[in-house]
């Protein structure tokens, strides 16, 4: 997942995520040691919102300059690339505040920066809608035609333009205002669901009966209570573990009760009214809906296109998923005779023994492997051979928590520096929940030099325990390989403008990159180099387990793929509804009809789908959309070498330098020297 930052394009309910440093990158080409800071973090109360309102007033003022700039003086530079310049300025100076909101160890700044984002995103709706400021894009527009402009130059007029349309600044002026108010409240239920989520301190207490089958590594990771109880939060990392190695049902059940009802009651409703706020939006704007809307300018183009592709999925993985699911009741039956159906609280349990039975496969051994130091280096030496870097550790460097690391990427061939980006990887109370990358500053040039991109890893894999080292599953070191990808994407950029600039691209494309990336933790000679046990690092993954790691790839996909088409097909509908609707009831019918198991009856998941709410609503089909580009992508490297550095570098120029300076569908053709096609894609998922 991508949390990309607000410049003159992205700015319809999208989180800003970036920084302010101050630091130019180091003059020297060795190393940088010492208590550099690259972000601030420890704020004093107060000063966020100072921050945020004085560079808001900052930037108003350079707004007014360059609206009275008179019509005939109006050009390219000083009105277009001006606008696309204060507003990523307002994005350096403000967001760096933005991000403690989901990373800082304090709840009270955590508070204040949510206040700061729920400000700074109705400023930019209100900045996008303003009539003046479009009339001087127009205008620039007419005068630059006698300019002699580059295809980046045009590019970035033509979303600037789509922006302020999307914005509804060719609306009637009574009309713009609704549309500017709605959007302006809908920014703030956005920003208040999330910090709900965030901020969820929900657990269960698991006794001795409770926890019959938990190892004894995922025990220790547990806080444990008086009278032989332990807390098992509803936390991803918790949660899930508990739910795969759990034997009592019941436990499970209840667990999966409360991580199914996390911030229900407030962000139910708040969901429920962003619904309401969006078709309102969408008909302002003349469309017949929200998911019309979104879609306009995307991949799919439009919302009829997404049905389409969801529903011919919906057919070919319901084969898949009867027979998994089959296959998933066969082995309870074998266990628990006279079992008759698979139950919500069963799926996760039974299919991760079920592949410990057939595959002999146990991710707590298979973790041991993969100790975290020893996998993200050797992750680095990949993405090193592949993209033409290298990765430099800054010792001692300021951050805002302990087992936070900072980063600085290197071009192999000159040792020049490119870009910063941090790691923090360990779960802490109040902390973003589950894996992002964070755009923290983006690649631009500024006053005639290219300012070097900043981004963050932001995950909650396992924490170091007693003497044991923090350890990743073979699915997380999948997870680190894909968020990884989003950060070369933000880092690697050589776009001209923000606006353009690294993962800044169509929501239904943005995932592509990392997805294709996700295929090279599943190939025998990168599993050797990533692994290494945590007690002897030259102890790599036995042959015999990757084999069967591999073998059992494809197990239980049809129930994994049927998951993503239900969360598309939910947040389609949800944003194509012609009038209210029961957020929660539409969901236990989806769930219903596309798994055929009983959803649980007590439960609001949708309170806690975080991507209805964070840049992905009308967007989340997008995950499954981009896919399709992803695996085609892969078949260069494929056919080529995993670890072509001719490919990469190809890879590297076509698609992750270029952000959104071209169409994605361009850039796609560019890489792969044909018009992209879905047969990698059907062939992965294993249907005709």
């Amino acid at each position: 997942m991508i949390k990309r930052s607000l410049t003159a394009l992205s700015l319809i309910f999208i989180i800003s995520c970036q920084s302010s440093p101050k630091n130019e990158p180091p003059a020297s080409s060795q190393p940088t040691s010492g208590g550099l800071t690259v972000i601030k973090y420890d704020y004093k109360s107060g000063e966020i919102e100072k921050i945020c309102s004085s560079q808001m007033k900052h930037s108003d003022e350079r707004l007014s300059q360059l609206v009275k700039i008179s019509s005939h003086d109006k050009n390219f530079e000083n009105t277009i690339a001006a606008l696309d310049q204060i507003m990523a300025d307002l994005s350096d100076e403000t967001s760096g505040p933005v991000f403690m909101y989901s990373v800082s160890t304090s709840k009270s700044l955590r508070k204040e920066a949510e206040k700061c984002d729920s400000e700074l995103s109705q400023y930019f709706v209100g900045v996008m809608s303003r009539k003046d400021l479009y009339d001087s894009i127009v205008q620039a527009e007419k005068n630059s035609k006698k300019q002699k402009l580059k295809p980046e130059d045009k590019r970035l007029i033509e979303q600037v333009i789509k922006g302020f349309k999307e914005n509804g600044v060719d609306l009637p002026d009574d009309k713009l205002a609704q549309v500017r108010t709605l959007k302006q409240k809908l920014a703030t239920l956005e920003t208040q669901f999330a910090a709900n989520l965030n901020e969820n301190t929900d657990y269960e207490e698991m006794g001795p009966s409770d926890i019959d089958g938990i190892p004894e590594t995922v025990l220790a990771r547990f806080q444990k209570l008086s009278g032989g109880k332990y807390k098992v939060t509803t936390k991803p990392t918790d949660y899930v573990q508990f739910m795969e190695n759990a034997k009592n049902a019941d436990a499970r059940k209840r667990l999966q009760i409360k991580y199914e009802n996390r911030a229900a009651n407030k962000n139910t409703q708040l969901l429920t009214e962003a619904i309401e706020l969006r078709r309102q939006i969408a008909g302002l704007l003349g469309f017949k809906s929200w998911a019309d809307y979104r879609t306009a300018n995307r991949m799919a183009g439009s919302a009829s296109k997404v049905s389409s592709f969801l529903k011919s999925l919906k057919g070919k993985l319901a084969q898949r998923n009867k027979k998994d699911l089959a296959k998933l009741l066969a082995f309870k039956k074998s266990v628990e005779p006279g079992a008759k159906v698979v139950n919500p609280w069963d799926g996760t349990y039974l299919a991760y023994q079920l592949k410990k039975r057939d595959y002999t496969l146990d991710d707590e051994m298979i973790r041991e492997y993969f100790p975290a130091d020893q996998t993200v280096s050797a992750m680095f030496e990949v993405y090193s051979q592949i993209l033409g870097v290298k990765f430099v550790e800054v010792k001692g460097a300021d951050v805002w928590a302990p087992h936070v690391k900072l980063y600085e990427v290197r071009n192999k061939k000159d040792d020049s520096f490119v870009a910063h980006f941090f790691t923090d990887f360990v779960p802490r109370e109040g902390k973003y929940g589950h894996a992002a990358a964070f755009t923290l500053r983006q690649g631009r040039i500024v006053n005639g030099k290219y300012q070097f991109p900043i981004s963050s890893i932001v995950a909650n894999f396992t924490a170091p325990s007693g003497d044991k080292p923090s350890m990743f599953s073979h699915n997380e070191v999948e997870t680190l390989f894909h968020e990884f990808g989003h950060i070369m994407h933000q880092t690697l950029t050589q776009a001209k403008y923000a606006t353009l600039s690294g993962s800044s691209v169509a929501r239904d494309f943005v995932e592509a990159p990392s997805q294709m990336l996700e295929n090279w933790v599943w190939d025998p000679s990168i599993l050797k180099r990533l692994s290494g046990h945590y007690k002897d690092a030259s102890k790599k993954l036995p042959d015999s387990l990757i084999k069967k790691m591999i073998a059992a790839r494809d197990f239980n996909q049809g129930y994994f793929y049927t998951r993503q088409l239900l969360f598309g097909l939910f947040d389609y509908s949800l944003h194509t509804a012609s009038g209210s609707l029961d957020p929660t009831a539409l969901y236990k019918k989806l769930y219903k009809e596309l798994t055929t198991i009983d959803p649980l009856e007590e439960t609001h998941f949708p309170a806690g789908f975080g991507h209805l709410m964070g840049g992905y609503d009308a967007g989340y089909y997008g995950y499954l959309w981009s896919e399709v580009f992803a695996q085609d992508m892969f078949t260069r490297f494929e056919s080529e070498g995993l670890l072509n550095a001719q490919v990469g570098m190809e890879y590297r120029k076509a698609i992750l330098e270029r952000g959104d300076s071209e169409p994605a569908g361009k850039l796609l053709a560019k890489f792969l020297g044909r018009a992209p096609n879905n047969q990698a894609f059907f062939k992965r998922l294993g249907i005709q």
